[in-house]
């Protein structure tokens, strides 16, 4: 026999199952890895001057880090080819990437003190971007625009061109990965315990290794149950998980950019797994487009659960 010394404790009979719905969206971004280098050229512009692509040589590569609204990172672009009126052209250039232009801006709504923000372009500015156009060259201040590749997955041609549109350039990706850590997830819950109605809110704090060639990533990271009723439902524990990017209900982004084929939104698709104290389970998430709000089905065993007083 053990003596509690005035304490109580309570434990589920039977284990129980809880299956609920989760809406919600990302509150935080956290901070995300950009890792983009390729590629083959689609479409390019120099100087005013149509490229033929099939001339085109190309090699490009972004590392840059977005922690919360500070951006730091570089990018080089070695580009050479011939115009359609057969002159040769080049252009070479290392440029320290400090600014974004936002696609959106969390939280959601926000105008003043925004926490994190999503890139759209890249910005690199360089007062040494070496540029040949038939045997003349010259060296110039260039501020380039640098697509993320989030926005036209599947190593798809994204954008690389200059403010003042010099340099202007549409190429594919072989490499284009993003490290994303301390995203923040969450969304009311409500649902049932056996028969019992069930509701409160559900958190993530993820980390994911996103592969934007293959549209897979992997997930992991901590799961919270809070302000449940039942409160013995209140618990906080671990997931792993996978996601996909659908390639049903996209959407043509082309306008943001100006180049036909250069931009789609998507979806994702997430399933996982996660173990608390006395729950677990398993989910399955599909996402907005773009994918910052989701919907979500939980369904977990509870098998039993401790109330100390």
């Amino acid at each position: 026999m053990f003596l509690l010394g005035g304490a109580s404790a309570a434990f589920a009979s039977n284990p129980q199952t809880l299956s609920t719905t989760v809406i919600g969206g990302v509150s935080n971004l956290g901070a995300q890895v950009y890792h983009v280098k390729g590629g083959q050229t689609a479409f390019a512009m120099i100087a005013g001057q149509m490229i033929n692509p099939t001339t085109a040589d190309l090699k490009y590569s972004l590392k840059v880090t977005q922690d919360s609204l500070t951006t730091k990172g570089y990018a080089t672009l070695h580009f050479s080819g011939t115009t359609t009126g057969g002159a040769n052209v080049s252009v070479s250039g290392t440029f320290n990437v400090n600014g974004i232009v936002p696609a959106a801006e969390l939280p959601m709504g926000c105008s003043t003190n925004c926490q994190s923000a999503l890139p759209f372009f890249f910005l690199g500015t360089s007062s040494d971007v070496r540029m040949t156009v038939a045997g003349s060259t010259q060296t110039v201040s260039e501020t380039m625009q640098i697509e993320s590749p989030y926005f036209n997955p599947w190593g798809a041609p994204i954008v690389l061109a200059s403010t003042d549109n010099s340099i202007v350039i549409a190429a594919t990706y072989t490499t284009g990965n993003i490290i994303w850590a301390g995203t923040k997830v969450g969304g009311a819950m409500f649902g049932t315990l056996g028969t019992t109605q069930a509701s409160g809110a559900f958190n993530m704090t993820s980390s994911e290794f996103e592969n934007l060639v293959t549209g897979k990533s992997f997930d992991a990271g901590t799961i919270s149950f809070s302000s449940m009723t039942p409160s013995s439902l209140n618990a906080r524990g671990f997931y792993t998980g996978t996601s996909t990017i659908p390639t049903t209900g996209t959407s043509d982004c082309s306008a943001s950019t100006g180049i036909p084929g250069t931009c789609t939104e998507t979806g994702f698709q997430s399933i996982g797994q996660f173990t608390m104290s006395g729950i677990s389970g398993s989910y399955n998430t599909s996402w907005g487009v773009p994918a910052l709000g989701f919907s979500s089905s939980v369904s977990a065993t509870v098998s039993q659960y401790s109330t100390w007083g």
